[in-house]
């Protein structure tokens, strides 16, 4: 309960007249201040026991899913069963995985319900304002009792009255904005089928796959393996690229809106996407202390909602990672030489010696912009000597390590996240693509 200037204003009389009859020896006005502060305990009762009858339901009206990362609108409709306009005060949130940007009090009325066929009253609604929300864990989280406030008949007090809406958010890698970009495929295949087949030279042939044209199967020997078979053309040669993401407990830490696992997850669901609509193939490999998810490079329409559902489960995990032991199973889950490997995350030192041998190995190395600045001192400020001079070590020894695999053969993007995307996959076109050529 909070009380308004109504209530306030009646209990300054009461104190006043308090006073005023202790001061004075005339008894009419005596017990005049207990008339007064009856009046308002009398009036809060009263409200406490009227609006305690009234129900008040919410529905948030939200999108399905939430972007990581990506400002969503979100609104709420309120709806009750009284006569009589309700006035509320609630404040807009969010889940602690997607919580509200820039939000202030707001304050609606909402309607009374109007008769339906003469049976039952139907309460009005009323939609808020919509309020922004930013995204920055994967997952599903339930959404919070959002705190609110609704005004007693007499306007004396504001009454606590948080709304369960029953709602969740459902956080899922973001993709690209490009829709010219967008995986579209025909219905009988991963990639479309070209006017003139005949002439092309068979490069292989290999077990079919979820995404391959039904119009490869070469039904002369699938009728002598007894299974379905690819015929595999000489320019059709499908690039495996392996997203490696580390998900270990040093994947929490942040650099701005989203922790690390989220940068990586984002960055890993639009590369995807854009290999995917190129006719590549695109496989996963997440690990911490262990191999937490390990998915063979596909191609096709089903691949990308795979992938997605795959990152979109993901969280960081306590144990610290182990890069050498998700380096030999990278080397198990790419089947041909000259793929491209992306490792999110810090490379391992023996496995990537193994993994550049016979890959084209990219570490992704995303710029933070929160240790760049601590490099310059605000104006104003005093320049901060130590914590400039840590800052300055630790890119010092990233930029170290980066010389260290840049070395043994391994292309490293470091770059900040507006231009990493682009960066990354300029370095993915230099290496595979380009042999493939040659050859």
């Amino acid at each position: 309960m909070h009380l308004t200037g109504r209530s306030l204003l009646l209990a300054l009389v009461g104190v006043v007249t308090f006073i005023a009859a202790q001061w004075s020896s005339d008894p009419d006005i005596a017990d005049l201040w207990r008339a007064v502060l009856l009046l308002l305990a009398g009036g809060l009762a009263f409200e406490a026991v009227a609006q305690g009858r009234v129900r008040l339901a919410a529905r948030l009206v939200t999108p399905a899913v939430l972007n990581l990362g990506r400002e969503s609108e979100t609104g709420m409709m309120v709806t009750h069963d009284a006569r009589r306009t309700q006035r509320l005060r609630w404040m807009p949130i969010g889940p602690e995985a997607a919580p509200a940007v820039g939000v202030s009090q707001r304050e609606m009325s909402i309607g009374p319900g109007e008769p339906e066929g003469g049976t039952a009253p139907v309460p009005d609604g009323s939609v808020s304002g919509s309020w922004v929300v930013r995204p920055i864990r994967l997952g599903t989280h339930p959404w919070p009792k959002i705190p609110a406030r609704i005004l007693g008949p007499l306007g004396l007090a504001w009454w606590d009255r948080p709304l369960d809406t029953g709602a969740t958010a459902r956080v899922v890698p973001d993709l690209l904005r490009r829709s010219g970009a967008r995986l579209a495929t025909p219905a009988m295949g991963a990639r479309p089928r070209p006017l003139q087949e005949v002439a092309r030279e068979i490069h292989r042939w290999h077990d079919w796959q979820p995404g391959d044209p039904l119009s490869r199967i070469d039904w002369k020997v699938t009728a002598r393996s007894g299974v379905l078979t690819t015929r595999e053309l000489r320019d059709d040669q499908h690039l495996e690229m392996l997203m490696v993401i580390d998900a270990g407990c040093e994947s929490s830490a942040g650099d701005g809106v989203l922790d690390a696992l989220g940068t990586r997850v984002n960055l890993a669901a639009r590369l995807a996407e854009t290999a995917l609509a190129r006719g590549d193939r695109v496989g996963l490999l997440v690990f911490a202390d262990r191999v937490l998810r390990a998915v063979p490079p596909v191609g096709g329409a089903a691949a990308l909602p795979r992938l997605r559902a795959q990152l979109a489960a993901l969280a960081p995990d306590a144990q610290p990672a182990d890069p050498e032991g998700a380096a030999r199973a990278a080397l198990r889950l790419l089947r041909q030489p000259q793929g491209a490997v992306l490792w999110f995350g810090e490379p391992p030192t023996e496995g990537l010696r193994a993994l550049a041998a016979r890959h084209s190995v990219v570490v992704v190395m995303p710029r933070e912009p929160s240790v760049e600045a601590l490099l310059v001192a605000p104006p104003g400020a005093p320049r901060r000597f130590w914590t400039a001079l840590a800052a300055e070590r630790h890119l010092a020894a990233m930029r170290s390590k980066a010389d260290q695999w840049r070395q043994r053969g391994v292309a490293v993007v470091s770059e900040t996240p507006a231009r990493l995307e682009a960066a990354v996959w300029a370095a993915v076109t230099r290496g595979p693509r380009a042999s493939r050529r040659a050859r």
